[in-house]
């Protein structure tokens, strides 16, 4: 017999579908609800973001599951592949990421709130996902000694295409980027890839998520969290 919690998953999953079976998998190798202790298990399944941050000129916010996962399946990810990603958050999608690269495979996170960056870290600790680390710095300007990456995925919305990063992208490499459109438009959900050096978008999906802040409004000093 299923728990309650085992419901609240399953029917997520559901709801979800289809997926391919190794982002089910890193599902429930990382259930949401421990990365938002701070919500009740039942919230944590629901299909819709839930905000962890909200502090100007910060918001911070664990994306809507089911696009989560879709995006996951966008990406084509392979053991041993290099991921980096902007906006750490709370570290769910990190994990996640991490799962499906596998201990071969590297995830660097950046998140911009030293304090989410600190708790998504901890988190990640905790969880012995040993292949995924949290920078607290300005993701935009990337980490170039760190490429280059297989894999790019932006969680914040950003009008600026990211130039220096796309730099750092492996040739045939994809990027999920999210571009604002301003006027009132949701932002789009881009998956792109590098061919002979140049962006091709593939696929293009309205969506809605948090703009990127840069160091220049943050005033941060850039971190490594260990």
């Amino acid at each position: 017999m299923e728990s309650r919690l085992e419901s609240y998953q399953n029917k997520l999953i559901e709801k979800s579908l289809p997926l391919s079976e190794r982002v089910v998998e890193a599902f429930y190798a990382h259930p949401r609800h421990l990365f938002v202790p701070e919500y009740l298990p039942h919230k944590a399944y629901e299909d819709r973001a839930l905000s962890i941050y909200e502090k100007e000129p910060y918001r911070s916010t664990i994306s809507q599951p089911s696009f989560v996962l879709r995006i996951l399946d966008l990406m084509e990810l392979e053991p041993g592949q290099k991921v980096y990603e902007l906006g750490a958050g709370s570290g769910w999608n990190s994990a996640l990421l991490a799962y499906l690269v596998g201990p071969s495979g590297q995830v660097i996170s950046t998140e911009i709130i030293p304090e989410i960056a600190e708790r998504a870290q901890k988190i990640l600790r905790d969880r012995n996902v040993a292949n995924a680390r949290v920078l607290n710095r300005d993701g935009f300007e990337g980490t170039i000694s760190e490429g280059p990456f297989d894999r790019i995925i932006f969680t914040a919305g950003s009008a600026e295409f990211p130039e220096k990063l796309f730099s750092s992208l492996k040739e045939n490499g994809l990027m999920v980027f999210v571009r604002e459109r301003g006027g009132g438009e949701d932002e789009l959900l881009e998956v792109i890839r590098k061919k002979d050096g140049h962006a091709e978008v593939k696929i293009s999906i309205p969506c809605q998520f948090v703009p990127v802040v840069r160091k220049k409004e943050s005033h941060l000093d850039d971190g490594i969290l260990e």
